[in-house]
């Protein structure tokens, strides 16, 4: 009868349907059905409710332990996947359905209450082992094996399909047949020789169940001190002598927990409390601690309430106890809330971050800690999402207790129950106001000029782009100024960067002055700025705001005790009318503001379509100046310089010129700008410098070695570790020049200069009897002191001065300042731009010693010079 029943009632055939792979979790399965079949064999047999809740309570008990197993395994591989996470949430809600189902008992006949709960629990482990366990496993052994959780999931949910489908459905259908032989043999009526040999059957079975489960389960029969427990079950079984009575201690369970261990105990024998339920520690054989959860219930009792017998089980919580750890000592705060949004719980870091106790919130809705910063919009995507995904991460600002305002990062999960509906919702959140300090410090880095504090170039470009965008949509305007400081490169020059960078800071409060906030102020370096005007309805207002600037900019800069100039050239630029692109908007600005310097500067120029041209052809220039060289088509003039007194020639000014085969003669004003900018200027020097040496090697052998040749250089010549002119020297060595053969003519702007390399060249070039000519003087921003410092030979006065020439006019009086000066430092004068007789007597009366201009010769080749040298000596 035994035998039978067993065979007839195994649910399922443990050795060929379970390959789960975990051993562990293969063996409570194999012990999770073994009590199933027992139930079925109970009710087979029609056992008396008294045994039917004893196997009950054994599966509660098992069941209990056996998700705990479970989680702690899938958890180490799949915490954050939502296999687990509902997996997690089976465990409550089964036990709960199991309860339920059991309270049934009341108003149903027992033999259909158990029928019910054989029903319940094999369509459910049918599921549980063979869908459900099995597919975590096989992403487990997938991960494993080095794949990636999405690819062992895939690999998973194939290997779960077709063939695993059918067999589920061949269980279940095997089970429905075998409930109708089950309510056959419930509708029979036995003999009591069957009951009570069905009753011997479940008691040995149950006992074999005890010895064979592992651990977890005890039984303690107390009217006969015999106790049945599984393998290890050591937890309360050490307060119970062997007599069957409770002990005084015992060194298995921590002294702490001891006497509260005993006293529930007692409690629930006495039938004071409805279950024995009790958290305590327990020291293992190799000695170290952990927590166990005991359950147990007294299942008989005489006629005088006195227990009779308890039944229990017994669970290792270690790893729930080291979670709650982690959830009362972790540095994020944990918020729990229920379906209706109202919190449940909090965790001390909670307390930490909002300044708000447990009793403080418990019951409220989490939006007591809004801060106001978000529209509705916020919370309804954020609500939208964590409906339809159960989670949402995302950083929000809330309030704390203290009204202090701060950011955190927040992530929401939802818990769910098995039917899909929510349970509950878990917040964790970071307060992260130093990293958003840090991340305003690293923008601030990234895209903020670090001395004006203004936008930098990275950032303009970013906004420009936007604004363009957003005029396309809107059909507005958007204007770029393109702002660059005249004469700023002076004062730096000659007060010092740090003076110089005090110059910027206040013309970045300036100009920001004459601007909307709306509008963006941006340095892209140096002394450029742009301002880029935003959602305009057309461009009247742009001219008088660039005017603004301008005017706010030409005012004073009073900085350390120094008083300094400047002024601005500002280049205007329309979207969408002028470009339609970024880059263009901007190269077009550009290009107007150069316009505006090339008008005087101190004002502000439109772009416009003859500036497009121009810059098309000086595009086209620098191309073609290239191959200059190359093709012969630059060649030396040569302009006499006279001496004012006797009218001879003995100095000549060496000038580059370009005869171009489509364009014809091209202004040096033109090209050297390119030649400059394209670094070309350093070979084109060195062959002007070459022909210039050779040339006055030539003349000095005919006409005197007093014979000298002036030579520009372009202060872009002296940048560079390769520009030493060693060459230059050598080549004057090589063809046995006399000293003062050669003068240079540079800028004020380079003797001003801080720049070592630049003095020490300087200061080469006198070594070897290189002289010094400043030219354009008078119109630069230097310091007297440095005439006398480099030794300089002669003074160029700029023609500025020299054409406006006449008797009691101001220029006159700085034109007779100059030659004093220099004369009193032991310099000489060349007046530049000398055009007519007066110009000419005026300057021979105020003592100048050389002129230059059309008034004498225009700047002519090598061999025309020549005639005109010689035409002029025979004369004299």
């Amino acid at each position: 009868m035994e035998t039978g029943l067993k065979e007839r009632f195994e649910v399922f055939p443990w050795d060929k349907n379970f390959e789960t792979g975990i051993a562990l979790i293969d063996q409570q399965h194999k012990k999770l059905v073994g009590i199933l079949n027992k139930l079925a064999a109970h009710l087979a047999d029609r056992s008396c409710p008294i045994t039917l809740s004893k196997v009950f309570d054994e599966l509660v008990a098992y069941t209990d332990y056996h998700f705990k197993t479970e989680e702690a395994i899938w958890h180490s591989h799949l915490a954050d996947d939502a296999l687990f996470t509902n997996h997690h949430l089976t465990h409550d809600t089964f036990i709960t359905k199991l309860t339920n189902l059991k309270a049934e008992e009341n108003v149903k006949a027992i033999d259909d209450v158990v029928q019910d709960i054989l029903g319940f629990l094999v369509h459910w482990l049918a599921f549980h082992i063979l869908d459900t366990d099995k597919r975590m496993s096989k992403i487990i052994f997938g991960i494993q094996s080095g794949l990636p959780l999405q690819t062992a999931q895939t690999q998973a949910d194939e290997a779960m399909s077709g063939a695993m489908e059918v067999l589920i459905d061949t269980v279940l259908t095997m089970y429905d047949n075998l409930s109708v032989r089950t309510m056959e043999l419930l509708r029979e009526r036995t003999e009591r020789q069957r009951a009570e040999a069905a009753l011997k059957v479940s008691e040995e079975r149950w006992k074999f169940i005890l010895e064979g489960a592992g651990d977890g389960v005890w039984d303690w029969n107390i009217a006969t001190g015999e106790i049945y427990r599984s393998t290890d079950c050591f937890p309360l079984l050490g307060l119970i002598e062997s007599e069957g009575q409770l002990a005084n201690q015992n060194a298995t369970i921590h002294p702490d927990d001891l006497l509260r261990v005993k006293s529930e105990l007692e409690a629930h024998l006495a039938g004071n409390t409805e279950s024995f339920v009790n958290e305590h520690r327990v020291v293992h054989r190799d000695g170290h601690w952990s927590w166990v959860l005991s359950r147990g219930k007294v299942t008989t009792r005489d006629a005088n309430g006195r227990p009779l017998r308890i039944i229990g089980t017994h669970s290792d919580i270690t790893e729930r106890e080291m979670a709650s750890l982690v959830y009362q000592n972790t540095s994020e705060g944990m918020m729990i809330t229920d379906i209706d949004n109202n919190i449940i719980t909090v965790n001390p870091a909670f307390t930490t971050i909002t300044g708000y106790s447990l009793n403080e919130v418990i019951g409220k809705d989490p939006n007591l800690l809004s801060s106001g910063q978000h529209d509705l919009a916020f919370y309804q995507t954020m609500w939208g999402e964590i409906e339809s995904s159960g989670q949402w991460v995302g950083e929000i600002w809330n309030r704390r207790k203290n009204g202090e305002i701060y950011p955190e990062r927040l992530a929401i999960n939802s818990i769910k129950n098995p039917d899909g509906t929510v349970h509950r919702r878990i917040a964790i959140f970071n307060d992260i106001t130093v990293w958003h300090a840090a991340l305003e410090k690293i923008e601030q880095l990234a895209f903020f000029d670090q001395l004006t504090r203004l936008p930098n170039r990275k950032l303009f470009h970013d906004r420009l782009t936007q604004e363009i965008k957003k005029a396309h949509r809107d059909g507005s305007i958007v204007a770029l100024l393109f702002i660059d400081l005249d004469h700023f490169k002076d004062v730096n020059d000659a007060l010092g960067h740090d003076v110089g960078d005090l110059l910027l800071i206040e013309a970045a409060r300036r100009i920001k002055k004459q601007v909307r906030d709306s509008d963006t102020l941006a340095r892209l370096g140096g002394d450029e700025f742009t301002v880029i005007l935003s959602e305009l309805t057309d461009g009247s207002d742009v001219g008088p705001i660039a005017q603004a600037i301008i005017s706010c900019l030409s005012e004073a800069f009073l900085l350390r005790g120094h008083e300094a100039f400047v002024s601005a050239s500002i280049g205007i630029a329309m979207y969408p009318e002028d470009a339609t692109i970024q880059s263009q908007l901007i190269k077009n600005s550009d290009q107007a503001m150069y316009a505006a310097k090339d008008h005087g500067r101190g004002c502000f120029h439109f772009f416009t379509k003859a500036l497009q041209e121009a810059s098309e052809f000086r595009a086209h220039l620098a191309s073609d100046l290239r191959h200059a060289l190359e093709l012969r088509q630059l060649e030396v003039y040569y302009q006499p310089i006279i001496e004012l007194n006797s009218g001879e020639i003995h100095k000549a000014e060496a000038l580059l010129r370009w005869k171009h085969p489509a364009h014809g003669c091209i202004s040096p004003s033109d090209f050297i700008p390119i030649a400059e900018d394209s670094g070309m200027i350093h070979e084109i020097g060195d062959w002007v410098f070459m022909q210039a040496v050779q040339q006055v090697r030539q003349w000095q052998t005919v006409w005197g070695e007093t014979f000298q040749i002036s030579v520009n250089m372009s202060p872009a010549q002296f940048i560079g570790e390769k520009n030493n002119h060693r060459h230059w020297l050598d080549k004057m060595q090589e063809l046995h020049l006399l000293q003062n053969s050669i003068v240079i003519e540079i800028t004020e702007r380079l003797l001003v200069s801080e720049d070592a390399k630049i003095m020490d060249k300087l200061l080469n070039f006198r070594d070897v009897g290189i002289e010094i000519a400043i030219d354009d003087f008078g119109t630069g921003y230097s310091s007297l002191a440095y005439l006398k410092k480099f030794d300089i030979d002669y003074l160029k006065i700029d023609q500025s001065f020299t054409k406006n020439l006449a008797p009691d006019s101001s220029d006159l009086v700085l034109c007779e300042a100059i030659v004093v000066m220099a004369h009193k430092l032991g310099l000489k004068v060349i007046a530049e731009g000398v055009e007519t007789q007066e110009q000419h007597n005026l300057l021979h009366s105020i003592r100048c010693d050389y002129g230059q201009g059309y008034l004498y010769f225009k700047p002519v080749p090598a061999g025309e010079f020549e005639s005109l040298f010689i035409k002029r000596t025979c004369k004299d």
